[in-house]
């Protein structure tokens, strides 16, 4: 089938292979990957809630592409490297899939203009190279935005708001209570609440709260308890968190739990115990 419209998406892991997966039939899907990651025609699959399989192009970080569409399915510590080429990919927004606050400090003063951001709920798992396990969930997009043209035809189930800023920091509450419960306990993210976790996730998100603008603070603060609810009763998946950690990569609790330190400083004892204890996981001596 010959596709007229291109997208490139920027990161080859879990998420972003889901991703291509789901774009693979309207478009032509250019995943980008680091240095020396590979290049040439890749067939990848997903499973779980979302099934499906697809052909796409496996390109490198530096190489020089122009697409219709542009997805950044990248940690949030990566965005500052290829803000730049991907900016470049593409003349319209770069639809900016990644977890955590703060990313506008790492991307730099063309994020307003130039990034449209995009929330997902739904779980994803590396199987292996080339499969995807991908749980049950949402892509919460921009009523009229640019992604909701792109994934209108995927088989993700795509919500539009008019509330994006308040959905991101719902979504934020959310990855930083669970996320480092996830990854400390190894438990995934559906046996927190049965192992006995429920106090640590209620006193972490009552002093995390504080974080969200004033403005926001009530709207965010119900959204993310409906949010808790769903992964903490229906979700399998093993958070993004405890991924990382299992597989020896950087975290991102600097973006997520660790935001109070800019935010709130020394009001958040229990979130200070839990950032200091995911960031010796990550302690070379």
């Amino acid at each position: 089938m010959q596709k007229n419209r291109s997208v490139i998406i920027w990161g080859n892991g879990a998420v972003g292979k889901g991703l291509a997966v789901a774009l693979s039939g309207s478009f032509s899907v250019f995943l980008a990957g680091p240095h020396r990651s590979g290049r040439g025609s890749i067939e990848l699959t997903s499973s779980g809630a979302f099934s499906g399989k697809g052909t796409v192009e496996k390109i490198e970080s530096g190489d020089c592409i122009r697409c219709d569409y542009c997805v950044l399915a990248l940690k949030a510590y990566d965005l500052k490297c290829a803000a730049k080429h991907a900016m470049a990919s593409t003349d319209g927004r770069c639809i900016c899939i990644t977890n955590g606050m703060g990313l506008e400090e790492e991307w730099g003063e063309s994020w307003n203009e130039r990034v449209e951001p995009a929330v997902l709920t739904a779980g994803f798992h590396l199987l292996d190279r080339y499969a995807v396990e991908i749980s049950g969930g949402d892509l919460i997009v921009s009523s009229g935005g640019s992604a909701s043209d792109l994934f209108r035809e995927s088989f993700l189930h795509v919500v539009p708001t008019f509330e994006m800023e308040i959905v991101r920091w719902s979504k934020w509450l959310v990855n930083s209570v669970i996320n480092p419960l996830g990854a400390l306990s190894g438990l995934r993210n559906n046996q927190l609440l049965k192992a006995g976790l429920g106090t640590a996730i209620d006193a972490l998100t009552a002093e995390l709260t504080g974080v969200i603008p004033a403005e926001m603070r009530d709207a965010a603060s119900v959204k993310a308890g409906e949010m808790m609810d769903f992964l903490l009763e229906s979700q399998p998946n093993k958070c993004s968190m405890l991924q990382d950690i299992l597989s020896g990569r950087r975290t991102e609790i600097g973006y997520m739990t660790g935001l109070y330190k800019r935010k709130l400083k020394d009001c958040c004892p229990s979130a200070a115990i839990v950032f200091d204890l995911i960031s010796a996981r990550a302690y070379q001596p």
